[in-house]
């Protein structure tokens, strides 16, 4: 686990999220958080308007899925009906009081496998609960191709901040004066 900033920003996460991320970390879901809160997670302050989260498609993890969907009174399609070559995606549902949450399900992400992703993601604090965030490589990565301009700003804004945190960890060097043309 790397890149992670050393006092990571102060997120404001709404109470749908973190029902949400209790759940899920209760039952056991295997999930990263990415989009536009792993971007606020690496210093980057900009708005979202939910949560999204990669899920790992397999069928041990969803079925722990279920459960957490359960405890949510929301839920999920059977595994089995769902399209192994294909991405998912659903917002969070809430039947009980009949409203959307303010977060989105995704089993697949451009750029990169969830295995991928895992592998080097970092552990956070969101709201108090420790979770795991897709990598600051794979976040760019998975935003390269969408042709969304927010996601474009994105790149940049997280290429900047690598490049401000290689140059505060390298050692000064003393600048060359430069030869005169003639």
């Amino acid at each position: 686990m790397n890149e992670s900033p050393a006092d990571g920003p102060s997120l404001d996460p709404s109470e749908d999220e973190v029902e949400v991320l209790r759940a899920f970390l209760n039952s056991g879901v295997r999930f990263l958080v990415v989009g536009g809160r792993a971007v606020q997670f690496y210093e980057h302050t900009r708005s979202t308007k939910d949560l999204d989260l990669l899920v790992e498609f397999a069928p041990e993890n969803w079925q722990k899925l279920e459960v957490a969907m359960g405890s949510l009174n929301d839920k999920v399609h059977p595994f089995e009906d769902l399209s192994q070559s294909g991405k998912h995606q659903g917002r969070l549902f809430d039947h009980e009081i009949g409203a959307y949450r303010n977060v989105e399900l995704l089993t697949a992400i451009d750029g990169v496998s969830f295995s991928e992703a895992w592998s080097e993601s970092n552990e956070g604090t969101f709201a108090g609960l420790r979770v795991r965030v897709i990598s600051k490589g794979h976040l760019i990565l998975s935003k390269q191709d969408t042709g969304r301009p927010t996601d474009a700003d994105d790149i940049k804004r997280l290429q900047g901040i690598c490049l401000n945190n290689a140059r505060s960890a390298s050692t000064p060097r003393r600048s060359q004066p430069h030869a005169k043309r003639g």
